[in-house]
């Protein structure tokens, strides 16, 4: 693997795995529960000692590894194109996160509150999930860019969804967040797709 790439690669495996639930939510209102604990997991990862334990280990990131792939690989998938525009503006919301203190340590005090919970993700899903909605609303919701959520109208009005929706967002953001503290900027990421598939095709081996 290009060590130079893994961690980047690690971090925007995530930020697709998170926008690949948003899309399931959005679309059919289907839950893949497994992957959704990965990325909740992901908000409570204080000083881990690698990227990869930030959601885990690297096989537990396999479905957003496929994900990242299709993105770099088929610019005609949809869901691709629709995750690039998500990740877009997460990539801008991160940055106005990263400069502003204030906000980074209410969102910070908010998720310790949490900890307690975390520990059982599992058995309190539903609690983390609507704290984590909340979080969001009252954090990154009033800042721009605005997120434009694209999904079934009916689906997306259902409150258990669109709090579901906004988890991960969150856990996207965080992150893109990541990405952005390996190194990741929009110049590596255009010149780098190689690099990026890559190391993604030896991470699945």
């Amino acid at each position: 693997m290009n060590s130079e790439y893994t961690n980047k690669t690690i971090a925007l495996a995530g930020m697709h795995m998170a926008l690949s639930q948003v899309q399931q939510i959005a679309w059919e209102a289907k839950y893949d529960y497994p992957s959704i604990d990965v990325c909740l997991s992901s908000l409570f990862a204080r000083n881990p000692d690698t990227y990869a334990e930030v959601f885990g280990s690297v096989n537990d990131l396999r479905q957003g590894l496929i994900a990242l792939r299709t993105s770099f690989t088929d610019k005609h998938d949809k869901h691709a194109l629709e995750r690039a525009r998500y990740m877009v503006s997460l990539m801008m919301l991160s940055k106005n996160i990263k400069d502003n203190k204030e906000l980074g340590q209410q969102i910070g005090t908010t998720l310790s509150l949490l900890d307690e919970a975390a520990n059982d993700i599992q058995g309190q899903r539903d609690y983390i999930v609507e704290r984590i909605a909340q979080l969001y609303q009252n954090t990154i919701s009033p800042l721009t860019p605005r997120v434009i959520v694209y999904g079934d109208p009916q689906i997306l009005q259902i409150n258990t969804n669109a709090s579901a929706i906004r988890a991960m967002l969150f856990a996207g953001l965080r992150a893109a967040l990541l990405w952005y503290q390996a190194g990741g900027n929009q110049l590596n990421l255009l010149l780098g797709k190689s690099k990026y598939l890559h190391t993604i095709d030896q991470m699945l081996k």
